[in-house]
């Protein structure tokens, strides 16, 4: 992952380590011990750390890299030709050397039986029994899948490989996934990826063997200075781009199926449009890898005052059918440059400004693009954005603005589907896009969903987008409220009561559909209902809202 370094010392090379040494002993064999210190991912020198920080601690003592992690309570030891990466030390480290790469994490299981869990949610692409037919799709062979005692712990081992196409530039396409239990539902991650297991086997289990639980000091550390990097853009796009980052104005945008390309559902778009006395600067529509770019409808909703969010999922069909080859492979691999390269050029002849949505609530376990669908490693959604992008810049495309767009809450909750370990790098990304919904009650039975106000879903989310995007322009790209379970013309008013709060959102878009219930003999009820005109009173609350911000008369 490239980032843009806020401290020269996060990316630690063990070169480095040797020549900036805070303190050195001898041992028994006259081999220097060289150790260095870090807090908040940097070298502090002899000066005693604040133990109540990010402190880590690393030992280089012959070829031997030895690492104490304080916050997450662990030490280990690691050859010495590994170079380590604390830059996002709350979601993992990250220790590389030629032909391996490691993530490790402490997580936390939100259920008592840590092996069933483990079992059953985040692990049951690669391992699950009833996902026999994905694995066969993609080409994912397991090696072995099995509980071990190391060290007098229990440890759960996966291995597998990934066949790619021919042709595929990738070559860490084997994995080790190794589950530690500690207490209770505390659990380790060491997560490796190589270019062959059966070669790093002896170093993999030697690494396994020299895990050590330790004390919790401190809290760990995001050391990381996010923001986007000025584009060759043409006119129109640099001029819309300007606007957004100064937040002169307030964008509001709307979502109804087919608009962009069926003029009758269009309509309804134009008559909630004529309700509020407001034309919404911003329309979203949504297309799969290998859709044709919309031009016709992006030219339309162009000439009408709208700019289009286009949301491009990396899936060949609807996300729930997971039994399809996953596109991400496809693109990963190469093998459908020229398709990206077709809709690259289409995007670019179009020549308007549009917001390019690339793989929304990725850090979920219901896109086929997200971590659990892809080997549970967000590198490969790293991989596939850059090459995505890529294709758009060799095609001269002036007039894309790229959102990334994780989801509010991570699924599955840990640490290496940490929203950050999909970002795909500063140069990257122009926009951070939001989503949250009030989904209403209509599930509480089910899922215990349960009413909450616009605060209770964007106050934690924007503290957290506070922490690690404050460089950025933020838009909430899709969210609504459903009419189930409270009063949605009040939440609506609260909702733009609420919104001064957040100045670095710069747009809202409304989704003005619904979610149906999915269950067999009940999917023509429509489960969770963010129609905004479902009722007039809801129009009427949100042209209030508009006149509160000096958007209509």
């Amino acid at each position: 992952m490239i980032l843009v370094y806020r401290r020269v010392a996060l990316f630690l090379v063990v070169a480095a380590l040797v020549s900036a040494v805070c303190a050195g002993t001898v041992n028994a064999n006259s081999t220097v011990t060289k150790t260095s210190i870090y807090q908040d991912g940097v070298l502090i020198g002899a000066e005693k750390p604040d133990y109540t920080r990010d402190v880590k601690v690393v030992s280089v003592s012959g070829e031997t890299l030895s690492l104490v992690n304080y916050p997450d309570g662990y030490r280990l030891e690691l050859p010495a030709s590994f170079s380590l990466d604390f830059r996002l030390s709350p979601a993992f480290v990250r220790a590389s050397t030629t032909g391996m790469d490691i993530k490790i994490s402490r997580e936390y299981s939100p259920y008592e039986d840590v092996p069933g869990y483990l079992k059953d949610y985040p692990n049951r692409f690669i391992a699950g029994n009833e996902y026999n037919h994905y694995r066969d799709s993609n080409g994912i062979h397991i090696i072995d899948d099995g509980w071990l005692t190391i060290n007098g712990r229990s440890v759960r081992v996966i291995s597998f490989l990934r066949r790619p196409y021919q042709g595929s530039e990738e070559t860490q396409n084997q994995y080790l996934l190794a589950y530690i239990l500690t207490r209770r539902q505390e659990f380790y991650t060491l997560y490796f990826r190589a270019e062959s297991i059966a070669e790093q086997n002896d170093t993999i289990y030697a690494i396994l063997r020299s895990f050590n639980q330790i004390p919790h000091k401190g809290t760990p550390f995001f050391d990381l200075a996010l923001g986007p990097i000025p584009r060759g853009w043409n006119t129109e796009t640099t001029n819309l781009y300007k606007e957004l980052v100064s937040g002169e104005r307030f964008r509001w945008g709307i979502f109804h199926p087919w608009a962009l390309t069926d003029r009758d559902e269009y309509t309804r778009i134009e008559d909630i449009q004529k309700k509020l006395s407001y034309d919404f600067p911003i329309l979203l529509h949504y297309v799969y890898i290998g859709h044709d770019f919309p031009t016709e409808g992006m030219l339309r909703a162009w000439e009408s005052g709208h700019t289009v969010e286009l949301t491009m999922q990396v899936a060949w069909a609807n996300n729930d059918n997971a039994g399809l080859r996953n596109a991400s492979f496809d693109v990963l691999d190469g093998a459908i440059d020229d398709t990206i390269r077709a809709f690259a050029r289409d995007a670019k002849a179009f020549g308007h400004p549009f917001f390019f949505r690339l793989n929304n609530e990725m850090n979920t376990d219901w896109s086929q693009y997200s971590g659990v669908l892809t080997l549970n490693d967000p590198d490969i959604y790293i991989k596939v954005w850059r090459r995505i992008f890529n294709i758009f810049e060799d095609e001269g495309v002036d007039n894309a603005i790229w959102v990334f767009n994780p989801n509010h809450h991570s699924y599955p909750p840990m640490n290496w589907n940490h929203q950050i370990s999909y970002y795909p790098g500063n140069e990257y990304v122009h926009v951070i896009g939001l989503t949250g919904y009030n989904t209403g009650e209509y599930f509480r039975d089910v899922t215990g969903e349960r009413w909450k106000t616009f605060a209770q879903i964007y106050d934690p989310m924007v503290a957290e987008y506070r922490e690690l995007y404050s460089g950025f322009p933020w838009i909430i790209t899709e969210f609504a409220s459903s009419s189930i379970g409270g009063d949605k013309a009040k939440w609506i008013a609260d909702m733009f009561e609420t919104l001064p709060r957040y100045p670095e959102i710069r747009a809202a878009v409304w989704w003005s559909y619904a979610d149906y219930d999915y269950r067999p003999g009940k999917k023509a009820i429509a489960a969770r209902r963010y129609w905004l005109d479902e009722k007039d009173e809801y129009l009427i609350a949100f042209r209030n809202g508009l006149r509160a911000q000096r958007l209509v008369e």
